[in-house]
């Protein structure tokens, strides 16, 4: 498994139901990404920045969607080019699933 965190600062302040009414749009996007096996969105309004985790079956699943398209349709959306931090993924404790995965 690998993670991609994401983090991006908003040009300016969005309020918290506007960025929820924009993760909601693409969920169905997210639902229908093959190899995502989980992904987090996650706002912090006080600082306008956006952080996003996403857990996927591979590195090379991550960097292929991860790609100059999806970075240019991001930035277009948001106004920012986003930090990716790609880290290799040991271990998830998921206590809503009762297990824990390895890898």
């Amino acid at each position: 498994m690998h993670t991609v965190l994401v983090r991006y600062v908003l040009p300016g302040p969005v309020p918290r139901q506007k960025m929820m009414e924009g993760f909601k749009e693409v969920e169905g996007r997210f639902r229908a990404t093959p190899k995502l096996i989980r992904k987090y969105f996650s706002y912090d309004e006080s600082k306008h920045t956006g952080h996003s985790v996403y857990l996927w079956e591979s590195e090379a699943d991550a960097r292929a969607f991860f790609n100059d398209q999806f970075l240019t349709h991001f930035k277009a959306k948001f106004g920012a080019d986003p930090e990716l931090f790609y880290v290799d993924t040991l271990m998830v404790v998921d206590n809503e699933a009762g297990r824990t995965t390895t890898n």
